[in-house]
């Protein structure tokens, strides 16, 4: 039903013909890892790897009871060519190792998904680099969360820090903050001392806008916004003058 392909040794060629077990045994490897990393990300709060992609292909390949391939070879395999080279799987893809995975691109990469992204580095730590352009993170339609268990630090060696928001900035310590309201008031309060040391100029009222940017909507967000009922009187108003478009 399916086909093994292997280049592991079998001394004399006395072994069995259909000799799986060192093949099988890298792929149950496979699925402890996966299984492991479900109980890491799990602890982390963070997106769990489906294992049931594996396990199925595990079971289809053993004895090879379904139509599935595998190859296997002691000393590596390598999938080389001068154009294009596909993976693709309609339930899933899995790439990995037990010690390091290197991806690189001598012009761009993309990494996209229809639902979600996750990284999760359990150690060592992530770090994300810019060598030369902009380094742009953004939300298009929900929030932007910045967590740490000790300092955050921002910083601009040679440029300006600009802070602004549509609602209000708020900053808070100890019982304490700063509030910049909306309709452009500033709040100072504190339930103890405020301190204030410098000289001191006080004018009248001044402001300055500070125009904030459009964010990009994908079609499904579109689509979502729309309401789902159709007014009749509308429907038969648009029969009658054959208009291409239907107000909701």
């Amino acid at each position: 039903k399916g086909l093994f392909i292997t280049a592991d040794g079998q001394e004399k060629a006395l072994g069995e013909v259909l000799e799986m077990a060192p093949a099988i045994a890298l792929v149950k490897g496979a699925i402890q890892q996966v299984t492991e990393w479900r109980e890491i990300t799990g602890n982390h709060r963070n997106l769990q790897p489906d294992v049931q992609g594996l396990q199925d292909y595990s079971e289809a390949a053993e004895g090879l009871q379904k139509s599935a391939m595998l190859l296997s070879a002691p000393d590596g395999v390598g999938i080389v060519s001068p154009q294009t080279v596909m993976l693709q799987g309609n339930k899933a893809l899995y790439a990995q190792s037990h010690g390091e995975v290197h991806v690189a691109a001598s012009k761009r990469m993309a990494l996209n998904a229809s639902h979600a992204i996750s990284l999760l580095a359990q150690t060592e730590g992530v770090r994300l680099v810019s060598g030369k352009g902009p380094f742009e993170l953004e939300s298009h339609a929900d929030t932007l969360s910045v967590t740490a268990l000790k300092d955050i630090t921002v910083q601009t060696t040679q440029g300006h820090l600009q802070l602004t928001a549509k609602n209000g900035i708020t900053l808070a310590c100890g019982g304490a903050y700063i509030r910049l309201t909306p309709d452009g008031q500033i709040e100072v309060h504190g339930p103890d001392l405020i301190s204030l040391k410098g000289r001191h100029v006080l004018d009248g009222p001044v402001s300055q806008d500070f125009p904030l940017p459009d964010l990009p909507r994908s079609s499904n967000q579109l689509n979502n916004d729309l309401p789902q009922k159709i007014c009749k009187e509308c429907l038969l108003r648009a029969q009658d003058s054959a208009a291409g478009f239907i107000p909701r």
